[in-house]
């Protein structure tokens, strides 16, 4: 878990965690320097529950929730981790149906196969009441989207649902990158480049909006989503930019582990990037670097 100025809602959060029906695990707890009793709170549980819950108080803040989060993985030495934000809830079996998701796709596809599992999540208000019984739906996701093309121009797994295995952390151990789109887009590359990703149609968590989320959850169907996104052009641009520089960073770690169709594709996507409007729309084309509906992808055609 990483936290950061957490006081408010995370009492609840580890609540909901340390009550699973599944209980062989150890939460870790890696605080971004908080200002507020978040670190309090942190002590309070670890002291409720020695062994169990693992606080970790560095003394420079990592800057992000995703440094955060890839400060902890570079770390870790598990079979399976899971990670989580500081302010939903999670379900009774979160662990467990993920667990076991994890389990079957390891049957078919071997342990030293890296594996990233996902689950849809309801979406809530501050005070958990339901806004959506479907994140998936409300926010317009295929999660069945998982070839390395369409992972490169848009995510569709939510990091506080996810599971990864070892062979998974393996590659995070050689290597995080210093800047990327999300820590979870980071892993969900690895993962359909070099393994498999599966995803849990049930809603395992409450993902809790309350106006500080670093992302949020909007209703993408509404005319506010495109109309907001409309008027943040340049918030879109600079999003556009750190997917380049993402998969730049992928293609310079990865170049002699890819096949050569992988490396034509991210080539292909990379060279996107400062190129003509004429020359983008064809690249787009030839790769199908296609977003999940046709309105993000008309919209990606005149804003990447």
């Amino acid at each position: 878990m990483a936290t950061y100025q957490g006081e408010k809602y995370l009492k609840p959060q580890l609540d909901s965690i340390l009550s699973q029906s599944f209980s062989d695990f150890k939460l870790v707890i890696s605080d971004d320097v908080s200002s507020d009793s978040t670190r309090e709170i942190v002590s309070e549980y670890a002291k409720k529950y020695p062994g169990k819950v693992i606080p970790v108080f560095p003394e420079k803040a990592s800057g992000s929730a995703e440094n955060n989060f890839f400060s902890m993985l570079e770390k870790a030495d598990d079979d399976y981790i899971m990670l989580s934000d500081q302010d939903d809830v999670w379900l009774p079996d979160k662990i467990e149906k993920t667990f076991e998701k994890m389990k079957e796709a390891e049957n078919i596809y071997g342990k030293n196969t890296p594996i990233l599992i996902h689950s849809n999540l309801k979406v809530t208000d501050g005070e958990l009441n339901i806004i959506a019984e479907s994140f998936w739906k409300y926010q317009n996701i295929s999660p069945e989207r998982t070839k390395l093309n369409q992972m490169l121009v848009q995510n569709g797994i939510t990091g506080c649902t996810m599971m990864i295995n070892r062979a998974l952390l393996k590659y995070l151990w050689d290597y995080t990158p210093k800047e990327c789109a999300m820590h979870d887009w980071w892993c969900g590359l690895i993962a359909c480049s070099f393994g498999h990703i599966d995803y849990i149609t049930d809603s395992l968590m409450l993902y809790r909006q309350h106006g500080n989320n670093q992302v949020g959850a909007k209703n993408a169907r509404s005319f506010s989503f495109i109309w907001g996104k409309y008027k943040s052009r340049d918030i879109v641009k600079e999003n556009y930019n750190k997917m380049f520089i993402q998969a730049r960073l992928f293609e310079e770690k990865y170049q002699d582990t890819l096949t050569d169709t992988q490396k034509d594709i991210l080539k292909g996507f990379i060279d996107i990037q400062g190129a003509s409007r004429i020359f983008k729309v064809k690249t787009i084309i030839k790769y199908k670097f296609y977003k999940n509906n046709f309105v993000r992808t008309m919209g990606q055609f005149f804003s990447i």
